[in-house]
């Protein structure tokens, strides 16, 4: 692997070389680029990979690739998943980490199995890198396909950045909306109750000629009651005068 790497164009490849506090399986340099390899036969956990490349980035490697067997971190750390580090040709294949993006859609997904060699001529050009996919995964992918899928990405967000703008726009005019039916059903409310408070005056006026109404009509009847008094006390005295002329004319007579 250390001629594929001066041969793909690495200023310097060396094993087990230490740098600062770390020895890195493999180092590499082009120019002010410094990177490592790191080979892992065994099983290693995410979390020790994690802190190894940690490390190794703290002394200044700016990119670390690990050779490993295929995991479940694959896609979570710049890994290659190598499916038999005893092949019977000269070249490993890597089968799990590497991605292409789609042209028309931008979405990155799996692809074919990458010989190393292949790999390592193009990620010393600098024609292939490692990237984030989503929030949780990545892989390595060629620089064009990040390009289409960091295309697709942006557009994505301008599509979601104006659906925003139309839901805020949107929210403006309801909430605009939403005030005026606010102001409206005020109103409404303060008219109804006006009209209730003139119901309640056209019903104690009601009330009021109720009562009257009565007053009238027992002061109607008062006076008709009255008034027949009135008759009868007449014809009783026209009928005592009657009477008391009858007498006097009788003791005339008599006389």
């Amino acid at each position: 692997m250390r001629g594929q790497l001066l041969a793909a164009g690495a200023d310097e490849a060396v094993v087990d070389k230490p740098l600062g506090a770390q020895t890195p399986g493999l180092l590499w340099r082009q120019g002010s680029r410094m990177c490592a390899i790191e080979i892992r036969t065994a099983a290693v956990t995410a979390g020790q990979a994690a802190e190894r490349t940690a490390r190794l980035r703290a002394v200044g490697c700016s990119e670390v690739l690990w050779l490993c067997a295929p995991g479940t971190w694959v896609d979570v750390l710049p890994a290659l998943g190598i499916d038999d580090f005893a092949p019977a040709g000269t070249d490993y294949t890597a089968i799990e980490g590497a991605l292409k993006v789609d042209p028309v859609s931008g979405a990155a997904g799996g692809r074919d199995p990458w010989r190393l060699r292949e790999f390592i001529d193009m990620w010393v050009r600098g024609e292939c890198a490692w990237g984030y996919r989503d929030e949780n995964s990545g892989g390595w992918a060629m620089v064009t396909d990040w390009e289409r899928f960091t295309r697709a990405q942006a557009a994505t967000i301008a599509e979601q950045k104006q659906e925003i703008v139309n839901q805020r726009v949107a929210l403006a005019m309801a909430r605009t909306a939403t005030r005026d039916k606010a102001r409206q059903v005020d109103r409404a409310n303060h008219r109804l109750a006006r009209a209730q408070a003139v119901n309640d005056e056209l019903d104690d006026t009601k009330r009021e000629l109720a009562d009257h109404h009565r007053v009238d009509n027992n002061l109607r009847l008062k006076i008709e009651l009255l008034q027949r008094a009135n008759r009868n006390w007449q014809l009783m005295t026209f009928f005592a005068m009657f009477l008391l002329v009858a007498l006097l004319m009788a003791s005339v007579l008599l006389h």
